[in-house]
């Protein structure tokens, strides 16, 4: 019986440990979850004050740059008042010498009889865009969205200042502004340029200047009512947001202009706010596994560690980093299991058209930026688990029962998105009918894409840095 005692006093220093040891680490725990809190009220505190000084600092841009357009357009007005007559050619030359910009698409006076003079001379009709009356009765201001001149599918907004004789109006002078490179120019570097803004007006609730991808058109589109109503209101403030059909919230960032009747509000998602709260965040609770795993056992750690090791290297070995696509190891052993089942299958080999030019001009950030961006669309437009990245700015992307028709179909659809935002990808498409093997497939799909890129290339008279033997 003597040598049972032993084990007794073992068993029960065992349980006590176990005891302490869970006590310690819920002690851990409750220190630590105040100081996660902690901090996410730090991060949204930060958040307030950058969103707020990035909103003030791209309001300023705007309020700097169209009252130095109106500035412009009032001493214009003033040296036309002194011709005797609107439709003169020294007005005409005096229009002309005005130097427009892509924020700025054209200049032109509205006469009292209804009339239009533009800027390289001559009238036009006016077809109902503009009432002289209405627009000289508001004296210098800038319309809501209307119909441009010459495109009038395109939505502008026109600045108005009135030609003064003998006091008298005898016309209006307007700029033509162009909201959408507007929205363009000005885009708000915090949160790595993930932040948007929009520029609403209060009066009709119309947003004039946007730059979230034409998301919103109108303030009713916002779900938060509570934000429609600081909006309208004129307010100033800060809130977080839901946004329908997003996974993540957006905080949003919002005051008034001393332009017109209108508010304009800065956005940034969820992720980008709490991105470094979130790596403390991982940080912190690596940390707390690592201790109660140095507290339970030698054994736990190195079966957790292995665990994590395992499933990092699977990770690491099969998904591409930057964005996160399936990587060319995946695509190799995908190809693998299909070689000689490709009956059904079709593949569109993709290559970025520019990459070079842009990390040598931009930065590889904006390289970096752009392959994102085409990843992204390349997983909406075809599915995330079909798209492989198999090179620097190359992609493969397999598709099954699918016809050439709706695959290049498909496609147009990835020129439209990637080209709104000034990029440009070459691909070519092949299908099993033609195809024996899967590396035969992708080869015909290849040489079909480089012949796309080299007519790209002779479009914008460049040559093309690459090239496949024939």
């Amino acid at each position: 019986m003597k040598n049972k005692k032993p084990k007794k006093n073992t068993h029960v220093f065992r349980n006590r440990s176990g005891l302490f040891t869970l006590l310690l680490l819920l002690c851990i725990i409750g220190m630590l979850i105040p100081l996660l809190f902690r901090i996410d009220t730090l991060t949204k505190e930060q958040c307030y004050q950058t969103l707020t000084a990035s909103t003030k600092e791209v309001n300023d841009k705007f309020e700097s740059n169209f009252n130095t357009n109106r500035s412009s357009l009032r001493l214009l007005s003033k040296v036309i008042s002194q011709e005797e007559n609107l439709n003169s050619g020294a007005v005409n030359e005096i229009m002309t010498a005005y130097s427009l910009s892509s924020l700025v698409s054209n200049l032109a006076i509205l006469t009292p009889e209804n009339t239009i003079i533009q800027i390289r001379g001559g009238n036009i009709e006016n077809n109902n865009l503009m009432d002289y009356e209405t627009e000289a009765a508001l004296g210098e201001h800038v319309s809501a969205l209307q119909p441009a001149l010459t495109s009038p599918d395109q939505k502008i907004l026109r600045s108005f200042v009135s030609i003064t004789k003998s006091r008298k109006t005898i016309g209006l002078l307007f700029l033509e502004l162009n909201p959408a490179a507007i929205a363009s120019a000005w885009v708000p570097e915090i949160y790595d340029h993930s932040a948007s803004y929009c520029v609403v007006d209060r009066s009709t609730g119309e947003i004039l200047i946007n730059s979230m991808m034409g998301r919103f058109r109108n303030l009713e589109d916002f779900s938060s009512e509570k934000l429609i109503n600081h909006l309208k209101n004129g307010d100033e403030g800060f809130m977080q947001m839901d946004v329908e059909q997003q996974e993540e919230d957006i905080f949003v960032s919002y005051m008034p202009m001393n332009i017109e009747n209108w508010e304009i509000m800065v956005t940034v998602p969820e992720d980008s706010v709490f991105a470094m709260a979130n790596r403390l965040h991982s940080s912190l609770q690596i940390f707390v596994v690592a201790m109660a795993a140095l507290l339970v056992a030698y054994l736990i750690l190195m079966i957790y560690n292995n665990r994590r090791s395992i499933a990092a290297a699977e990770k690491q070995a099969n998904m591409d980093v930057l964005t996160g696509l399936q990587n060319r190891n995946r695509y190799e052993a995908f190809c693998c299991t299909l070689d000689g089942r490709i009956k059904d299958f079709s593949c569109i080999y993709i290559d970025v058209n520019g990459l070079h030019e842009i990390n040598n001009n931009k930065g590889h950030l904006a390289g970096d930026q752009m392959l994102r961006f085409i990843a992204d669309t390349l997983k909406i437009v075809f599915g995330e688990d079909t798209v492989y990245r198999i090179g620097g700015d190359e992609f493969i992307v397999f598709q099954k029962n699918r016809t050439e028709q709706e695959l290049l179909e498909d496609l147009n659809q990835v020129y439209a998105e990637v080209e709104k935002n000034d990029y440009h990808v070459s691909a070519g498409v092949c299908s099993h009918s033609t195809e024996k093997s899967v590396n035969e497939m992708v080869k015909s799909a290849e040489k079909k894409m480089y012949a796309e890129k080299k007519l790209y290339y002779e479009r914008i008279g460049k040559q093309v840095r690459n090239n496949i033997d024939e």
